[in-house]
């Protein structure tokens, strides 16, 4: 039994701080989504927000990635925002993404991926594991 409870707490700490979380946040629609439910394909998420400098042109290169990347999932991923700051920021930037919005106004992520700086971009896995982050958005993934 002993045995059992060590294993079990192995697994639990090394479970889920380097994955997807499972934290549910918003599509730009409004429906609710967890995070975790887009494991099973590469994703590539950037984080942003409306004061963070440089995530227009960006926002505007993330159609072009999900061209460029078809074997990834391309996800822009709104923080400390509401559903129509992010469709404001969409319109005055110009742009109809053709990629999966998500909008987490409490900032949830930062919970499992510190954020040390916005714009930032995170990769994973098709499992969900985290296997890269950066500043801005990378040139090449």
């Amino acid at each position: 039994m002993r045995r059992l409870f060590i294993l079990l707490l192995l697994v639990l700490s090394c479970s889920s701080k380097d994955t997807l979380p499972d934290i549910t946040v918003k599509d730009i629609e409004g429906r609710e989504v967890k995070l975790s439910d887009y494991k099973g394909k590469k994703t590539v998420i950037y984080v942003w927000s409306r004061t963070c400098a440089g995530h227009t042109e960006d926002l505007k290169k993330l159609s072009r990635l999900v061209n460029e990347y078809p074997d990834y999932r391309i996800i822009s991923y709104a923080v400390a925002m509401d559903i129509k700051d992010v469709q404001q920021s969409y319109q005055q930037i110009g742009i109809k993404p053709n990629f999966i919005t998500l909008i987490d106004p409490s900032v949830k992520f930062n919970d499992y991926f510190p954020i040390t700086f916005l714009p930032s971009t995170y990769l994973f896995d098709s499992k969900g594991k985290l296997i890269a982050s950066y500043a801005g958005l990378p040139e090449h993934l």
